[in-house]
């Protein structure tokens, strides 16, 4: 086995060397060729390519990146591996051999300012041009990560091949969320290139199909790597690529270095890399502190990022989901595995299935050895109300009947052996067990979504509901509050009433006016951004009235807010007598509208209330001008000050429960039109034989609404309703049910790292690279669900 290892470890570094970038001067190193000994069957074939001029250092250069053909080419038993490790590591670190550093915003906004929008593969020139000053490419294979230290040993085996292209590139379709790649160019000519060619040849002139070790290697490989696991290392490298803002990897860094009994320290330490861990990182990149960091273990990385977003040091907002923006075609191992990164810390997904029920079973089965009899006869007595012959068949019907929650309630917290187990199996971080979030811990670990937490209005439901209980009791009787006790809990209850307002005006001002389709984030809302931007756009629309007694902007009144409805709905009636001047400009219409059937674009206009069904423009006219109308009849404005400021004999119960009425009938119509950021999120699927599927949305309030597949609206950005989204249903763009959908985005550093992304030209009025460009564009829309399918954060 030591053997065996040994040589696909050399076979690891030759392909290192075959996917690096050189230039046409790159002669192969002397140390290398020294380093690297040949079989009797090697110098064999490096005498014969020099019957055919191939100079001895290519040919024994050759040799190595051939590897084998009929036999070995090279001697494994009397090749030192951490000599020729050393060789090719000095030929990364001073940048004889090359790979693109593919992470992270360095060369996509390179590609950006240098590049033209439909250029698509550079040549030698434009690679080395392009490539200068920036770091050298983070990958690994095997033990080997690659990077601007050289090449670096690690405690995990990951294999992330160097690539010779680059997702860098948007194109100017605004219905297009595919990131195109662009391709790099190594020297053809150089002498190592060109003399492969005829020594490929000459092999295959020997015998056109190699031997059995290609077949050996590939079974070392699969021992490896176990590509059939549900926690393979590869998309990890991403994450760390894309998903961290550098002072968020420096500081995963620095925990590596105290957090790891000394193993990142000592690599440092061979480096020349000294004294404190924040004196050590305080001067690196990406790249550097990248290539660090791949050289632990999973478990130490991911242990240092849940701890750090724990801790708050890497903020993660609960509503954030992170995925890799530049690299999120990733996908790794049978089942396609990526990973994300949550309020919860760091997770692994399948692409093609849903493994969180299964994973579920096998942490049980895990926590409950059933070949113990001692845990079979414990997992008995949890399960036995559960019905079945078995134990399997109760396990099974328990699985089936109980929601996720309770079933790891009741089992992982029913000993401690099982929380200690659960932490094992799903490498939770130190501590794990006494936080107050375990299950919710292990739920989103499992890969379980997270639990519907998108009620943005729980504080003031919370707050009316015992308003209206307060009011109902009145002055006079023994369980009644004082006046004091009453305009306390008023002065909570109308901040959280301006909140509601505030927000769902602003939101709802933005959904309907804002041309989301040719936004950078299509149909995602900023509360930080859009909200200014909404105000800005009602107060230029009141001006228009003569109406100086409303004015909006970064702090609104009261009574502003409850005429904000009304006024929206009269700007947006006025927007709908001049309708074609809001007309769509053609050039900001998708090509693929005119090449088929099948996909529909209804939004022809850059208002979307514009493109409304007649019956729900007229319907959500109706009940802007309801809601202003309860809130204003009933003066809630003046309530407020009435019930803070007035006197006691001001304060009257009557009329405090007629306004409590009115605003609990206006926020009510808020919610039910869907004005407000309320999150549905999913209940339920349910599919045909006819390859029909249906998907129940429900919110916090018990509303559900389905959404059904296939759909000839799927080319529009529209968010993916499996993550949660807020449906404006008062908003129906075609009947019977296609309404507006949203998903809000708070700031973070990681919005603010990827905030002007995606970044587009415009198209390029050359002919030529126009049609590379659609090709292009052909086959990278190929691998996806189709160019309106977003891949962003």
């Amino acid at each position: 086995m030591a053997e065996q290892r040994k040589i696909f470890r050399l076979w690891v570094l030759s392909e290192i060397l075959r996917l690096c970038l050189i230039a046409k001067d790159f002669k192969p190193s002397t140390d290398l060729n020294n380093q690297v000994k040949l079989t009797e069957y090697g110098h064999e074939k490096v005498q014969a390519f020099a019957r055919k001029r191939i100079p001895i250092p290519e040919a024994r250069a050759i040799c190595f990146l051939e590897f084998s053909w009929i036999d070995l080419l090279i001697d494994h038993k009397a090749t030192e591996v951490e000599a020729v490790e050393k060789a090719i590591s000095k030929l990364i670190e001073n940048r004889s051999i090359n790979y693109p550093f593919i992470f992270g915003r360095e060369l996509y906004d390179r590609a950006y300012d240098q590049l033209e929008p439909d250029k698509r593969e550079l040549d030698l020139a434009g690679t080395l041009e392009f490539l200068e000053g920036t770091p050298q490419g983070v990958f690994q294979m095997h033990e080997y990560v690659t990077g601007p230290f050289g090449l670096l040993n690690s405690a995990e085996l990951r294999f992330y091949q160097p690539q010779r292209e680059a997702n860098l590139l948007h194109c100017s379709d605004a219905s297009c969320h595919v990131i195109h790649p662009v391709h790099f160019s190594t020297a053809n000519e150089a002498p190592i290139n060109k003399h492969r060619i005829e020594a490929s040849r000459a092999l295959q002139r020997e015998s056109e199909i190699p031997s059995a070790w290609a077949s050996f290697l590939s079974d070392i490989f699969s021992d490896l790597t176990r590509p059939a696991r549900d926690n393979t290392s590869e998309p990890l490298i991403p994450i760390l690529g894309d998903c961290l803002t550098e002072i968020e990897i420096r500081a995963l860094t620095e925990w590596l270095l105290d957090n790891t009994s000394g193993a990142l320290r000592s690599v440092c330490s061979d480096l020349g890399l000294r004294g404190r861990a924040s004196e050590i990182v305080s001067n690196m990149g990406r790249a550097k502190l990248m290539q660090l960091c791949l050289t632990m273990s999973d478990r130490d990385v991911v242990q240092g990022i849940d701890s750090l977003v724990h801790q708050g040091t890497i903020v993660v907002p609960p509503s954030e989901i992170r995925q890799p923006p530049i690299n999120n075609d990733s996908a790794f191992g049978t089942f396609r595995m990526s990973a994300e990164l949550g309020s919860h810390g760091l997770r692994t997904r399948s692409e093609t299935m849903n493994l969180a029920p299964l994973r579920l079973r096998s942490l049980i089965e895990q926590m409950y050895r059933l070949s113990d009899v001692g845990d079979r006869e414990e997992l008995e007595w949890q399960l036995r109300a559960a019905e079945g012959d078995t134990l399997e068949a109760r396990l099974e019907n328990y699985l089936r009947d109980r929601s996720p929650r309770s079933v790891v309630e009741s089992l992982v917290l029913a000993r401690k052996s099982n929380a200690v187990a659960a932490c094992e199996v799903l490498r939770l971080r130190e501590g794990a067990t006494e936080s107050e979030d375990f299950i919710s811990l292990v739920l989103w670990k499992l890969g379980f979504a997270s639990p519907n937490e998108g009620d943005p209005h729980v504080d003031f439901w919370r707050l009316h509901n015992e308003m209206e209980k307060m009011a109902r009791l009145g002055p006079g009787r023994p369980l009644s509050p004082s006046v004091e006790e009453f305009r306390g809990v008023a002065a909570n209850y109308f901040v959280a009433l301006e909140s509601t307002l505030d927000d769902a005006l602003a939101f709802t001002v933005w959904a309907l006016s804002h041309d989301h389709f040719t936004d950078r984030r299509p149909f995602v809302f900023t509360p930080d951004h859009q909200r200014f931007n909404s105000y800005r756009w009602l107060q230029s629309a009141v001006a228009q009235t003569g109406d100086t007694e409303l004015t909006y902007g970064e702090t609104n009144s009261l009574y502003a807010l409850c005429r904000g409805f009304q006024c929206l709905s009269t700007e947006l009636q006025r927007i709908s007598t001049e309708r074609d001047t809001h007309n769509r400009p053609l050039e900001n219409i998708p090509d693929w509208v005119d090449q088929q059937t099948l996909q529909r674009f209804p939004f022809r206009h850059s208002i979307p209330f514009l493109d409304l069904t007649d019956d729900s423009r007229e319907m959500l006219l109706r009940s802007l001008h309801e809601i202003s109308r309860l809130l204003v009849s009933d003066r809630i404005y003046d309530a407020r000050n009435n019930w803070l400021h007035g006197g006691r004999k001001d304060l009257d119960f009557g009329n405090v429960r007629v306004s409590l009425s009115a605003i609990r009938d206006a926020v009510q119509l808020i919610e039910d039109c869907g004005f407000s950021r309320t999150t549905f999120a999913t209940a339920a699927r349910r599919s045909d034989g006819y390859g029909r599927s249906v998907t129940t949305l429900r919110n916090p309030r018990g509303v559900a609404l389905e959404v059904h597949d296939p759909s000839p609206f799927l080319w529009l950005g529209l968010p993916h309703v499996g993550h949660g989204v807020h449906v404006m249903t008062a908003a129906c763009f075609s009947a019977p049910s296609a309404f507006l959908r949203f998903r809000s985005e708070v700031m973070s550093p990681f919005t603010e790292m990827w905030a002007d992304y995606p970044r587009r030209k415009p198209q390029s009025q050359k002919v030529g690279h126009a049609l590379d460009g659609v090709a292009s564009t052909i086959r990278d829309q190929g691998r996806t669900d189709g160019p309106g399918i977003s891949s962003l954060p």
